[in-house]
């Protein structure tokens, strides 16, 4: 019984080391290049000059002909006679020295008398050297050496072949909303003759806007011979972003139509636009509040200064709040404010801090709300310290002085606030006049 038992053991290694097996003996193949079938021939020895894989003998296989620039569809039908496992695919185009031509498949499995196609995909350079490339067809798996087919391919130019090769963007990825994005391409031709009137366009399609500019003549390089490829500087173009662009990412689109506008070639990049301080799409509160720490002595008041500047595109009304503890209670001057675009209003808060307030420093929260939308939250911070007794005159003399004080501080802060808005949007309307 034991003996059966290894005797089962060593035929199903057997077996399955046969299922391994890959030779022409018991794998056959079929091979289309873009949709023809094609002869590839198998009886092949290496070059050691080369290191290329070359034809024995006086086996001719014609040559198939693809375009250049092209992406080339590989087609390989397989037919396994009997199991194999682990296989590979791999197209690879030798002799190109500015890359790598080749596409290969994932490992896959094929059971005896079945049949299996694969799809591998090679993108032609527009720059190839010569005219005719061997396309290398390998088969490989884990145990079994490798099969070897290699296709002849006559590399033709395009009768029109037109690319993208470069686009320069200015001021570069990030642009302000109300200016321009200066465009420059590069084009290449190459086809086989030049082209006429080809439309060079640049868009951004989620703004709306776009520039184009025509090139007379794209002219093909017919001096180097095979390799007739020639560029040619597209005139800058302008595109202006709308001053009520929303900040964010932006999607640019660079095409090219050529063979009489018969056919495209594009290429898209990312732009982010930021806002632009002369034109806020959003409405805009500053706020300037003073002093930043009121001292009070207990069961005293203390003044702030709130002073509200729109510099919206629009007149808002805004409503004032402010939260204390058991410590003070507050009382403003006004609660609702309605500011004209450009216009300042100054509100006063009082705080009266309560006979028996905690020693030491306090907060209280001043919240501005346009409508129900929460635009800022200000702590207005106090210093209690112990009652006084000074007479009452002296005390509000001081307290006179320190609210008129107070005042002229908020309002020069306010003023200077205009004007440094003011001033940023003349420098920026003077640099606008470059663009």
């Amino acid at each position: 019984m034991r003996n059966s038992l290894i005797t089962m053991l060593v035929m199903s290694l057997l077996l399955v080391s046969s299922a391994f097996a890959l030779d022409n003996s018991n794998f056959d193949w079929n091979v289309e290049v873009d949709g023809t079938e094609v002869l590839a021939g198998d009886n092949t020895v290496n070059d050691k000059k080369t290191g290329d894989d070359v034809l024995l003998g006086n086996t001719v296989i014609p040559s198939v002909s693809v375009d250049e620039g092209k992406e080339i569809d590989v087609k390989v039908t397989l037919v396994a006679k009997q199991a194999v496992q682990d296989i590979e695919v791999e197209a690879r185009i030798k002799g190109y020295d500015h890359g790598t031509l080749s596409d290969s498949t994932d490992l896959f499995n094929m059971a005896a008398n079945t049949q299996k196609t694969k799809h591998l995909k090679i993108q032609l350079p527009t720059k190839l050297d010569k005219k005719e490339y061997w396309l290398h067809l390998t088969i490989d798996s884990a145990a079994s050496k490798t099969v070897k087919r290699i296709v002849k391919l006559n590399v033709e130019p395009s009768k029109h072949g037109v690319d993208i090769a470069d686009v320069s963007l200015s001021p570069g990825t990030t642009v302000k909303a109300g200016r321009s994005l200066l465009t420059t391409v590069l084009l290449e031709n190459f086809g086989d003759r030049h082209e006429k009137d080809v439309k060079v366009t640049v868009s951004v399609p989620a703004l709306g806007v776009s520039a184009s500019e025509i090139v007379d003549v794209l002219k093909m390089d017919d001096k180097n011979g095979y390799n007739n490829v020639d560029f040619e500087d597209v005139p800058e173009m302008f595109v202006p972003i709308p001053a009520a662009a929303k900040p964010g990412e932006y999607e640019v689109v660079v095409t090219a139509k050529y063979d009489y506008l018969q056919k495209t070639v594009s290429k898209k990049f990312k732009i982010n636009v930021v806002e632009n301080e002369l034109f806020p799409t959003e409405e805009k509160l500053v706020l300037a509040v003073g002093p930043d720490n009121a001292a009070v002595s207990a069961g005293k008041t203390t003044k702030f200064m709130v002073g509200l500047a729109n510099q919206g595109k629009s007149a808002k009304a805004y409503t004032l709040q402010v939260s204390t503890g058991d410590w003070a209670t507050a009382a403003l001057s006004e609660t609702l404010v309605v500011l004209e675009a450009g216009k300042t209003k100054t509100v006063a808060v009082d705080l009266s801090t309560a006979k028996d307030a905690a020693l030491g420093e306090h907060t209280a929260s001043l919240t501005v709300k346009s409508g129900s939308e929460l635009l800022q939250t200000v702590p207005l911070k106090a210093t209690v310290s112990k009652a006084t007794t000074s007479s009452s005159d002296g005390s509000n003399l001081r307290n006179g002085l320190e609210v008129a004080l107070i005042v002229l501080v908020v309002l020069l802060v306010i003023v200077f606030l205009i004007i440094g808005f003011s001033r940023l949007k003349k420098d920026d309307e003077e640099e606008q006049t470059y663009y």
